[in-house]
């Protein structure tokens, strides 16, 4: 038999043509059916906690066209220069983003910037841990944590989880978070991991310490931690850790700004001094001029009194 002649580049093309159609189909199915199945949570509730309004639109600080996006973040609705921009974007992309959380959780507060900063409109549910609501149990039925992110009664649980998701579900959408380079990316992933064991769990064992001994181990290793944030900036010599522009890392450690803030007051200890870690103080007071920090970063006086007081009653539990 003569072997079948090659394909020439038409009937190739022809080929390639039928089967991204034929994909196409495929993956608008794939959404249809998941748009149109229920959350393995169920459907959900109106939650007992207070509905709190999304934030007001964001106006850029500065209108300069030559600063960096960092520096002229705003919302779609301020882009579009009308507050009802965030619906119609709801609308036209049929998303909707509901955020539970808490006003003093440093992990709440890192999705709320994410979506601050990539411009996209949500919800937010301020949660009473004392008096959890049926949307949260449904939504974190494993751990019962905040922040939970819904994005279209589809719930998605742990802070830095959660970002990657916003990452890679609105990739298209506001400026991109995580570095397009793998190893800057894979560098990013691996300092926001560093925050979260070296600083931020070391940090809640230093608040919580019952005896000088303890206090002292892990007042050190939050010390060296910050030490070694300095260290980062001082070596990238950039406004900020995801470089010219606020990336992954700044807002998975701004969650702590404040707490890092009203330290001396709570533990008796400066982390963010301006002869030891100048960088980092003028990384939070940068920070803090973000149209998206603004609106959502907590005061950290109203942040150190709700400390106290919640310290003294688990002292009070421990010595019952």
């Amino acid at each position: 038999r003569r072997p079948a002649p090659a394909p020439t580049k038409y009937a190739a093309m022809a080929l390639l043509t039928r089967f991204g159609s034929v994909q196409g189909h495929r993956l608008r199915a794939v959404r249809s059916a998941g748009s149109q199945k229920a959350s393995f949570l169920g459907a959900a509730k109106r939650p007992s906690a207070r509905l709190v309004s999304a934030p007001a639109p964001l106006r850029p600080v500065v209108r300069a066209s030559s600063l960096p996006p960092a520096l002229r973040l705003g919302t779609a609705a301020a882009a579009a220069g009308t507050s009802t921009a965030g619906y119609i974007w709801q609308e036209q992309l049929g998303d909707e983003l509901k955020v539970l959380g808490t006003w003093r959780s440093p992990f709440a507060l890192r999705v709320r910037l994410a979506l601050n900063f990539k411009g996209l409109p949500y919800e937010y549910f301020e949660e009473d841990l004392d008096n959890k609501s049926d949307l949260l149990f449904k939504s974190n039925p494993f751990i019962k944590k905040l922040p939970v992110l819904i994005h279209n009664n589809a719930p998605i649980c742990e802070s830095l989880v959660i970002l990657e998701y916003i990452e890679e579900k609105f990739s298209d959408v506001g400026p991109s978070l995580l570095p397009v380079d793998p190893y800057e990316r894979a560098m990013a992933r691996f300092w926001a991991r560093y925050i979260e064991d070296k600083l931020v769990a070391p940090w809640l064992k230093m608040f919580r310490a019952n005896t000088n001994e303890e206090k002292a181990e892990w007042t050190r290793e939050t010390v060296e931690a910050v030490k070694t944030l300095e260290g980062v900036l001082s070596r990238k010599a950039t406004p900020f850790f995801g470089g010219d522009d606020v990336g992954y890392v700044d807002v998975v450690l701004s969650g702590m700004i404040a707490w890092m803030q009203g330290t001396k007051a709570l533990c008796d200890v400066e982390l963010l001094d301006a002869a030891k870690t100048p960088l980092l103080v003028e990384w939070t007071e940068r920070f803090a001029t973000l149209d998206g920090a603004k609106v959502v970063m907590p005061d950290v006086d109203k942040l150190v009194e709700f400390a106290k007081i919640k310290r003294a009653k688990m002292m009070a539990l421990n010595n019952n």
